[in-house]
């Protein structure tokens, strides 16, 4: 219907918002839910005023009152009589029944009238009340389900409208169906308790985002082989139900809310497919659809306890609250149940969110849970501190470690598969370490099922990339990615060999842990326990003819002679080192005891790296920056002009954080006859950089400055994570 589509897609995003997100709704938000319910019922229909009415008891308040301003035109004074007749209109009530709105609230009929002879004295009485001639006047109901809470009433269109001022049948179904679900959002924000019913929510987003709903699992064509293919891990965790194929790279959709960008986001990346067309469906539906699919897996069936749930039961027993089933002496047990329980349902809570580590740390009066996400700490959990003895041992107990031992560090890995009955396919490595309270846990989450990202999607700037493309295909020597824990190093590593592998080279890899399974490659998992190192892991490579090693990490000295043995051998090697920026690798690498002009002759490139957190595409704030940010981006980049900040209240894209996803900057120093001469001097770093810079090494700084200028990132987080560049 014309007239439908005539609401503007603001009215329907802002008030799908606030009916889907916001979790406990104020009555304050009446009055502005109710102003942009009147504005935009007044665009959409093109009438001349409009009164919103509100049952209050026995009687019916008038809660908002528009005039148009073609009524007064350019006469002031006429619009000063209009305003004073709105505010006089508002200090007024009428008894429950009396005139057309009581009727229409009565009844819960809409009722439209017309200036027509048998009418014309009804229309004369209104045409005294509003202070202009009534030509037409439509009134409906504010219904949710048996109870009205007030009626919408509009007078006249507007004479461009080309009706002579009359309203028709198709305003009616226009105005019944913005008042539908105008209702139920005032009585939520009114009432606390009411919640409308999923079916009923699923009814709303349908007819505000004008996409089909779906309420029949015959009405669906599900393709079962892409059902299967994604698996009911990612299904569960994002809400997204896959039905069919639309195109190679895309497919067709269920969802309780098309609007929520970040569920729609992570699916597309964790399926590499793109969400083409999208149905609405009630959340109990998609849940009966995952469990039809999926029925012989355990995790289908099995009763889920929520991690709030199980704290809540832990923090009860010791506070001496609780029902009386659980002691709390029985917590500190790794056996028990709520602890097991307890440790399964952090870890598929913190995988869920999205984050790379999980702390475990006890502090003086309780046990604090916190997870990183997009590189950030965030607080999940406060427990009591008793219940940490119990947690770790558990902790430990999954990943083989000696419970007895807490006054040394110790280092582990968790299958996780091994514990849980859902399909979430992770490992963990755990590192544990004696901290003045108790022992601190923290576990860096493996997904096992992610894939690598191709080299374009990593950050590299054109001209980095067609560099480091060129590095990666020499025929031997040494690349280094250095930078801290969590800056993407092994994410850029695989993504560099998965270019490079082809059936006619020999790829081995050490590493601890073994982060991604990639086709093609041999990989092998070290184990210090049995003497298992990278130093002995190289030895034996060295005679398995290979072509590209790729070693996990650089430690010690045994480690480096042998790696730069590889890389003078014929062998193209490839590893990590920690160290702050490219330049200062090269001394790393000299205090390990390598000669220098070992380390020149087998060196082609080192590429530091960090991550910084993206900008919010969707609430990302325009500005120009001035003084000491301005003289920055001259500096680094020679460029100033318009960039972005995070939106300080975030939006929903983003949960609130003006921040969404991380981007890679690079500092890529490649070999030449220049710096071989100065490595082989042992001139010191400074010198180092500037021969660097001088031969198009663009810096860490000079890189996240380029990513502000693209719109990626903010000024306030390149700077939070690299320093100005003290060398020019």
């Amino acid at each position: 219907m014309a007239s439908t589509s005539s609401i503007a897609s603001t009215l329907r995003r802002a008030l799908l918002v606030k009916v889907i997100s916001k979790p406990t709704p104020t009555r304050e938000d009446v009055t502005a839910v109710i102003e942009l319910t009147s504005s935009k019922v007044v665009e959409a229909l093109q009438s001349q005023s409009m009164t919103l009415y509100l049952v209050e008891g026995n009687q019916i308040a008038f809660r908002h009152v528009y005039y148009s301003p073609s009524l007064w035109g350019a006469d002031s004074a006429k619009a000063e009589s209009f305003k004073a007749s709105a505010a006089k209109l508002l200090d007024l009530k009428i008894p429950l029944g009396q005139g057309i709105v009581g009727k229409v609230i009565a009844g819960g009929k809409p009722v439209i009238f017309r200036n027509t002879e048998t009418q014309a004295p009804f229309m004369a009485s209104m045409a005294q009340t509003s202070g202009f001639e009534v030509c037409s006047m439509l009134t409906v109901p504010l219904q949710v389900g048996p109870l009205t809470i007030g009626a919408i009433q509009v007078l006249n269109k507007e004479p461009i409208a080309g009706t002579q001022g009359v309203f028709s049948e198709g305003d009616v179904t226009l105005l019944q169906e913005v008042a539908e679900y105008s209702a139920a959002l005032i009585q939520r924000m009114q009432d606390p308790k009411f919640q409308p019913s999923p079916e009923d929510t699923a009814k709303f987003i349908a007819r505000l985002t004008d996409h089909p709903l779906i309420t029949k699992a015959e009405e669906l064509t599900i393709d079962e082989n892409l059902v299967t293919a994604i698996g009911d891990a990612i299904i569960r965790r994002e809400q997204i139900f896959p039905c069919s194929r639309t195109s190679a790279n895309s497919i067709s959709v269920l969802m309780t809310n098309p609007l929520d960008f970040a569920r729609r986001e992570a699916f597309q990346q964790a399926t590499e497919l793109v969400i083409d067309e999208i149905s609405i469906a009630s959340s109990p539906f998609i849940e009966a659809l995952v469990k039809k699919h999926f029925k012989n897996d355990p995790a289908a069936t099995t009763t889920d306890v929520d991690i709030s749930s199980v704290a809540e039961v832990i923090s009860s027993a010791y506070s001496g609250e609780g029902t009386g089933e659980i002691k709390a002496e029985d917590l500190e047990n790794e056996d028990s149940a709520p602890v097991i329980q307890l440790t399964n349902r952090i870890i598929e809570d913190a995988y869920i969110c999205g984050a790379s580590d999980i702390h475990i740390e006890p502090m003086e009066k309780d046990l604090v849970i916190r997870y990183r996400i997009d590189g950030l700490c965030q607080e999940k959990l406060r427990l009591p501190k008793q219940v940490a003895n119990g947690l770790v041992t558990r902790l430990k107990i999954m990943c083989n470690l000696d419970i007895a031992e807490r006054r040394l560090p110790q280092d582990g890995r968790i299958v996780f598969k091994k514990y849980t009955k859902k399909n979430i396919d992770i490992d963990l490595r755990v590192a544990t370490g004696p901290m003045n309270h108790g022992e601190k846990v923290v576990m860096r989450i493996l997904d096992k099922t992610k894939s690598t990202l191709p080299l374009p999607a990593l950050g590299f700037s054109d001209e980095n990339l067609a560099r480091y493309r060129e590095c990666i295909r020499m025929p031997y020597g040494m690349i280094l990615h250095c930078g801290p824990t969590g800056s993407g190093k092994s994410m850029t590593l695989y993504s560099a060999l998965g270019e490079v592998n082809t059936p006619d080279v020999n790829i081995q890899t050490a590493e601890d842990p073994i982060e991604y399974t990639l086709p093609g490659l041999n990989q092998m998992q070290m184990n210090r326990q049995i003497g298992l190192t990278f130093a002995r892991a190289l030895r034996c490579y060295l005679r398995m003819d290979p072509d590209i090693i790729l070693v996990g990490e650089i430690r010690d000295e045994e480690t480096a002679q042998i790696a730069v043995e590889a890389a003078l051998t014929g062998h193209l090697l490839v590893s990590t080192l920690h160290t702050n920026d490219a330049p200062s690798t090269v001394s790393r690498i000299g205090e390990m005891g390598v000669e220098p002009f070992n380390i020149s002759a087998s060196l082609v490139c080192v590429c530091a790296q960090r991550l910084l957190r993206r900008v919010c595409k969707n609430c990302k704030q325009p500005y120009e920056p001035e003084g000491r940010e301005k003289k920055l981006l001259e500096e680094a980049i020679g460029w100033s002009g318009q960039v972005f900040k995070a939106n300080a209240q975030g939006c929903p894209t983003c949960n609130g954080a003006g921040y969404k996803g991380r981007v890679g900057i690079h500092e890529l120093m490649v070999n030449n006859e220049e710096l071989t001469n100065a490595i082989n001097k042992e001139v010191e770093v400074a010198e180092l950089k500037r021969i660097a810079m001088r031969t198009g090494m663009k810096t860490l700084h000079q890189d996240s400055m380029l990513k502000v200028k693209m719109g990626l990132t903010t000024i306030e987080e390149a700077l939070s994570n690299v320093p100005p560049d003290l060398i020019k």
